[in-house]
């Protein structure tokens, strides 16, 4: 897992530096002014050629706050590289000085499994508290960005959810595992408009997400930047396509919703609540 958060932190970095060199190639000032400060005065520019003028700094400006974001997120991921690869060589360098010491380093001693949670015969089984076959199913969608555990009763889940017009991706809860594993029964937690209990779905294992559980989220590695992902905007249980534009020290992670009505709107939402997107 620690090799998959370098590897990540590595392909942002490398991310981040082509973009700006795209972003650079794509829209420069020189090319922008050349003309107007050799050979036009302003009091000269026709006004449909002054507006345009203006929608281009304005472009341009917008493409240096990009490479400014750009540029915070190669320096957060080349420093997480740097701390790993300090550590790594402390590491070593303590090692090499206890060898020749003489000291005896024990070896790790391994952690006795948890009761009620190993495997058992069977694929998909494993045991609860009680003995009894804990149940789990299946995943369809897999990613380095995301969890790889079961899914279980009680695991939150995106579902996506087809009317007639529409399709978008709701927050559930897994209240049943069905067949061999490909198919849940999954709940709305949220009540209706007459505060009735969330609608009940049967669903198939793939239209579904698994949503990290908490204790994982930790170990999953950051998104590089142009990721499309999808997530859950904030203060909804719905999850919508959107662009990883960063990453946070806090864990958030900042996105650009597709169809924003706001110009370059930055959102930042929990990590966890942001899924890959479902692509096979």
């Amino acid at each position: 897992m620690v090799t998959q958060e370098i590897e990540g932190n590595w392909d942002m970095v490398i991310t981040s530096l082509q973009d700006i060199c795209n972003a650079n190639e794509s829209l420069t000032f020189d090319n922008i002014h050349l003309k107007y400060v050799n050979d036009v005065s302003i009091e000269d520019i026709l006004e449909e050629e002054l507006n345009k003028l203006k929608e281009e700094v304005t472009d341009h400006k917008s493409n240096i706050g990009t490479v400014k974001r750009l540029i915070d997120t190669f320096q957060e991921n080349l420093q997480a590289l740097i701390t790993y690869l300090q550590k790594k060589e402390e590491s070593t360098v303590s090692s090499k000085k206890s060898e020749k010491t003489g000291a005896i380093n024990k070896p790790p001693q391994k952690k006795a499994p948890l009761k009620g949670k190993g495997p058992v015969s069977g694929k998909g089984a494993y045991s609860n508290k009680k003995g009894n076959i804990r149940k789990s199913g299946r995943l369809f969608y897999t990613s380095k960005y995301n969890a790889l555990e079961p899914i279980y009763i009680g695991s939150e889940v995106a579902y996506k959810l087809k009317n007639r017009h529409f399709e978008e991706w709701i927050q559930c809860e897994v209240m049943k595992v069905l067949g061999d594993g490909n198919k849940f029964e999954i709940r709305d937690p949220e009540p209706d408009e007459n505060n009735n209990p969330g609608q009940t779905f049967k669903a198939n294992y793939k239209e579904v997400l698994l949503i990290p559980p908490i204790p994982e989220v930790k170990d999953l590695p950051n998104y590089a930047y142009g990721t499309k992902v999808i997530a859950r905007y904030p203060e909804t249980t719905t999850f919508y396509p959107a662009l990883v534009i960063g990453n946070r020290k806090d864990g958030n992670v900042k996105l650009k919703f597709d169809g924003e009505e706001e110009v370059n709107k930055e959102t930042e939402v929990e990590r966890r609540l942001v899924l890959p997107f479902p692509e096979k």
